[in-house]
């Protein structure tokens, strides 16, 4: 198995001197956090305004919170209302350098190592509408792109809570359920991107995978909230298995098809533990966990070591993961590769509460 970030941080705050250790880096790196952005709200580093709406989509902890899969869900309901929307990335993880242009547009395939894999996953999720995606660490010079090359009139920025370069209408950060913010610490003793005390910059702050809390914890995380920031809105959202992928085949396939079953499971995430609770609900038994660090690309010889270790049973991964298999796996894996799609769904007037941050004062489609 490949190395662990987390594993390695788990083993330093195991002991006391370990624990102190990190957190003295967390103050470190809280307060350089904090220093850029008010070098940022003082003008002292440039912030470029584009000639659309921007709306952006953000965390304030590292790890999965369902973001791109709300993003998505914003971008169709965008489209369908009449807008021209599209989705700016920074691309992480790719091997092109960081500031390189990549305009996804068109039904058109992609290199996951050219624009980066969640790029490729967006792209393929709203290809069959052409909403286009733009990515490069400059943020203003892709939303650019979009404007002047494809006419978009709103913009959605994935992942840019902390990106102060590049001014915008509206933040809406995601929080999860499962791992209450509240009860974290900053990099590198916790999960926190920044300190909590960020999230009063937010407009809308969307509660995700609440059907992984209790009562409890959802009156708890609202009040923690509403302390921080009493003036957001604030909607809980779900994420709900719709079936599974069968890659070779490309068509879907019911989520029972995993019922009773043994299957090996493969990810590279930020909350594997959601993925493979899921599984288990859906009635598959995992007989083989591999778990590699989130945006771990793949190698012919791991695929060729999970085959080894899965025979003819299924292998289930997820779309984020998919786009970074080797393209050799289908020679490779002898059983089946199913991967698990996945649809937000909003609680109570979630949606409308969401669709009012969407569309700023003064949009019209």
């Amino acid at each position: 198995m490949s190395f662990s970030p987390e594993r390695t941080r788990d083993a330093i705050r195991s002991a006391a001197p370990g624990r102190f250790l990190l957190w003295l880096l967390s103050l470190v790196y809280s307060g350089a956090i904090e220093v850029r952005r008010r070098l940022y709200a003082a003008g002292m580093l440039p912030s470029s305004r584009l000639p659309v709406p921007v709306i952006c989509f953000g965390n304030i902890s590292a790890g999965g919170t369902g973001k791109t899969s709300t993003v998505i869900a914003a971008a169709r309901e965008l489209k369908q209302l009449g807008f021209k929307p599209a989705i700016l990335l920074r691309g992480y993880g790719r091997k092109a350098p960081p500031r390189k242009l990549v305009l996804l547009d068109g039904p058109g395939e992609y290199d996951a190592a050219e624009c980066g894999d969640e790029a490729v996953i967006i792209h393929n999720a709203l290809k069959d509408l052409s909403i286009p995606v733009s990515v490069s660490a400059d943020r203003a010079a892709a939303g650019r792109a979009a404007v002047e090359k494809l006419g978009c009139d709103i913009l959605l920025m994935d992942d840019g809570f902390q990106h102060f370069a590049l001014k915008r209408d509206r933040d809406i950060v995601i929080v999860n359920a499962a791992a209450p913010f509240h009860k974290d610490a900053p990099l590198p003793l916790g999960n926190l991107r920044e300190r909590k005390a960020g999230l009063a910059r937010a407009h809308m702050v969307i509660i995700s995978h609440c059907e992984r809390s209790t009562a409890a914890g959802l009156e708890e995380l609202h009040a923690e909230i509403k302390k921080i920031n009493p003036r957001a809105v604030v909607a809980e959202s779900m994420h709900v298995p719709e079936h599974f992928i069968d890659a070779r085949r490309r068509l879907p396939v019911p989520l029972a098809t995993v019922k009773g079953k043994a299957a090996s499971v493969i990810s590279a995430i930020g909350d594997p533990d959601s993925f493979e609770r899921n599984l288990r609900e859906l009635g598959a038994g995992l007989e083989g966990i591999w778990r590699y660090p989130d945006h771990h690309r793949f190698t012919v010889e791991e695929i060729k070591a999970l085959a080894a270790a899965s025979g003819d049973r299924p292998v289930i991964t997820t779309y984020k993961d998919f786009s970074r298999f080797p393209p050799s796996w289908e020679t490779i894996l002898r059983g089946p590769l199913y991967i698990l799609s996945v649809r937000i769904t909003f609680l109570c007037d979630g949606y409308r509460l969401m669709m009012d941050q969407l569309i700023p004062p003064g949009t019209s489609s």
